[in-house]
């Protein structure tokens, strides 16, 4: 029954780039120990940061593919030093997915792994692939590793998990998930860089449990993220940077609508009252009230959001920032960087299960960097975690 599935789900790509993408990482993860024979599939957001038609794009491709050539020469030095070529993306361009997969297996033997790769249009169409693979899982339960690996960026990452919790939650311990860092911001991949994630995938050998968080409004309207919940500033920062990234595509864009949040921000969304209750894993409760620039709630503490800025330095994973000067605001800025903001006297940090908040007004709310609007009849809102939601390798 193992391989069946791969050909039943068929897999699709369509654009030239993406091809190349999935032909060198064929050959990277062709000898890995942790994938033979066994079948994986990649979901792949074709316009994230780092797969879309951009400078970024072109850089990272050819670190891969000197990976490539270096992983071939290692494994197949026969093949290296008699100046064969190890097959490309020109070599197999016009050659269907599946068929491809099945060409090597007869060359390489039983233990291949099956790579099946998914170009996705859209959101929708992604989450609704992710779905139909992991029902699939489901049904062929057995011995053999199920991998669901998302080939994007925060935002992917975050449709298809959430898509998953609502829709498949007694599926969710059939499968192992891996999120590669393919975006702009790249804060909830499973690693740091592309060439971390290609070592993990050929050599990891065990998994660990993530969480997610689950936010909730007075409507009934629920979401998720996968890594943090901002309320305030940085949500403004997130709305600026969205709407500019996709003609500017640069990795500094974040920190420039930084600068630009900090001088106007509050010219465009007054401070108003919070009435915020939070829970505690002891059970105790803590309760605050007052004006805040910036609310922001992690799955864990020791984590970074904006692109590796280090926003929860420790093992606290909620954060309370009083109001600020404009003076103070520069001055706080750098240190939001590099996590040297722990001490300071209008930082309140806390470890937290659940949040319970009302607000005087309305505000923008962002999700792994997508930005929501809530109004005032959103509230009051829960943020919440589903601990041990994913089994993610690493």
């Amino acid at each position: 029954m193992h391989g069946d599935m791969c050909k039943r789900i068929v897999s699709t790509i369509s654009s030239r780039r993406i091809r190349k993408f999935t032909e060198l990482t064929r050959r990277l993860l062709s000898e890995s120990k942790l994938l033979a024979g066994k079948e994986v599939h990649f979901l792949i957001n074709p316009i994230s940061g780092r797969l879309r038609r951009c400078e970024t794009h072109r850089r990272m491709m050819r670190k891969i593919e000197r990976l490539a050539d270096a992983h071939g020469a290692v494994n197949h030095p026969e093949i290296h030093n008699s100046g064969g070529v190890v097959p490309s993306e020109n070599s197999m361009s016009n050659r269907h997915e599946t068929g491809s997969t099945d060409e090597l297996e007869a060359r390489g033997g039983k233990d291949l792994p099956r790579l099946c790769f998914h170009e996705t249009n859209n959101s929708d169409e992604a989450c609704m692939l992710a779905l139909e693979i992991v029902r699939d899982f489901t049904r062929l339960r057995g011995e053999h590793l199920h991998l669901l690996i998302l080939a994007g960026g925060d935002g992917f990452h975050r449709d298809i998990c959430s898509a998953l919790v609502r829709h498949a939650p007694s599926s969710l311990q059939n499968f192992i998930l891996f999120r590669l860092p393919l975006g702009t911001g790249n804060d909830s991949a499973d690693a740091q860089t592309i060439e971390e994630a290609l070592f993990i995938l050929n050599t990891a050998g065990t998994t660990k449990k993530d969480a997610l968080i689950e936010i909730r409004t007075s409507m009934g309207a629920i979401h998720h993220a996968c890594n943090t919940v901002c309320l305030g500033i940085d949500a403004f920062v997130c709305l600026l940077t969205n709407k500019m990234k996709k003609l500017l595509g640069s990795a500094f864009i974040y920190r420039f609508f930084a600068n630009v949040a900090v001088l106007f921000y509050e010219l465009f969304q007054p401070l108003r009252e919070w009435n915020i209750m939070i829970s505690k894993p002891d059970g105790g409760i803590e309760k605050r009230r007052g004006r805040y620039l910036l609310n922001v709630f992690g799955r864990k503490g020791n984590t970074t959001y904006g692109g590796g800025m280090k926003v929860l330095p420790g093992r606290e994973n909620y954060l309370l920032v009083q109001p600020q000067s404009l003076l103070n605001k520069l001055k706080l800025k750098p240190l939001f960087y590099r996590g040297a903001h722990r001490h300071l006297p209008s930082m309140e940090f806390f470890l937290s299960d659940r949040v319970e908040m009302n607000y005087d007004g309305s505000i923008l709310m962002a999700l792994d960097g997508e930005v929501r609007p809530l109004r005032p009849e959103d509230f009051p809102l829960v943020i919440k975690k589903i601990p041990d939601a994913l089994t993610v390798l690493r």
